[in-house]
């Protein structure tokens, strides 16, 4: 029995109308008890038919510990039938890469996941990460927000980190698999926040003004459209069609840098010039004449 940490739900299946509607939706209607009114699942698979995603379950709470480790806790009991989609107005125990913790006010982030069923995983399945990035950063762009992905899975504005994401593999009991793909955006950041996230953060309000908050419903629809579509052509085509487009964005390309690398492993850090990731998704860095392939690690730029 799965053990969801969900506060006074009650679920029901529903069907959003309209020409363009297909999208499947489970409706979680939760007591908010945060002062702002609850994220309406229908709304979020309307934004998403119009995304292109109309076969995608949605599920929408209140609170919940992670929308990720909900997701992968199913998953790993039953792989989903199509892909779903779960968001949440606060998390209690979000998290990024190395469990590191999410910080956001109720109702102050976009916050949610994607289960995605695979068939088979491609061999360059962990660069599925910088997919994602790429998709996020040109929907953001859509919205008139220009962004920048630092390797391996931060989306960044003006030096600042606007969202990140959390990618996991997740293995049912028949042998079957889904990925998992957790998104965090934040709308908005107040003082207590900014003094608790340990870097420079930045959120949407601040790049947009009040138009950022004026429907969270509408952006989850867009993002999660933009990541499902993502991961079922990374699916199909591996990292090829995103390769150039992450360079692109690439932050602090041709800088020097430091790269940490897997502490498990006890791996050097590497220090050099960043000269772009690869076609398998691993950051390339150029240390006295030699390049070198990172695929785990954190990169932190020269002052």
């Amino acid at each position: 029995m799965l053990n969801l940490i969900d506060c006074s739900t009650i679920g029901s299946t529903i069907t959003a109308g309209g020409d363009c509607l297909a999208a499947r939706v489970t409706l979680t209607q939760a007591a908010d008890s945060f002062g702002a009114a609850p994220l309406d699942a229908s709304e979020i698979a309307r934004a998403l038919a119009l995304a292109g995603c109309r076969d995608c379950a949605v599920e929408a709470v209140t609170v919940t510990g992670s929308t990720n480790e909900d997701l992968v806790a199913r998953a790993r009991v039953r792989q989903p039938s199509g892909p779903l989609v779960r968001a949440a107005s606060f998390q209690t125990g979000g998290r990024g890469r190395r469990q590191r913790r999410w910080r956001a006010a109720p109702n102050h982030a976009l916050l949610f996941s994607a289960a995605i069923p695979v068939g088979v995983c491609p061999d360059s399945l962990p660069a599925i990460t910088l997919a994602c990035g790429v998709a996020l950063a040109d929907c953001l762009a859509t919205h008139g927000v220009a962004v920048q992905l630092k390797w391996p899975n931060d989306v960044r504005s003006n030096g600042c980190k606007l969202a990140g994401i959390l990618t996991e593999l997740v293995t049912d009991r028949n042998a079957a698999h889904t990925v998992v793909i957790g998104v965090g955006i934040n709308l908005h950041l107040d003082d207590a926040a900014r003094s608790a996230i340990e870097q420079p953060a930045i959120a949407l309000d601040q790049l947009l003004g009040g138009v950022a908050l004026q429907s969270r419903e509408q952006w989850i629809g867009h993002l999660g459209g933009a990541i499902v579509a993502a991961a079922a052509r990374f699916m199909q085509d591996g990292f090829a069609p995103f390769y150039a487009r992450f360079n692109q964005l690439l932050e602090s390309r041709g800088k020097v840098v430091d790269v940490s690398q897997d502490e498990v492993a006890a791996e050097p850090a590497i220090s050099g010039r960043l000269i772009e990731v690869d076609r398998l998704g691993r950051l390339v860095i150029e240390a006295e004449g030699q390049r070198h392939r990172v695929s785990v690690g954190d990169v932190s730029v020269r002052p």
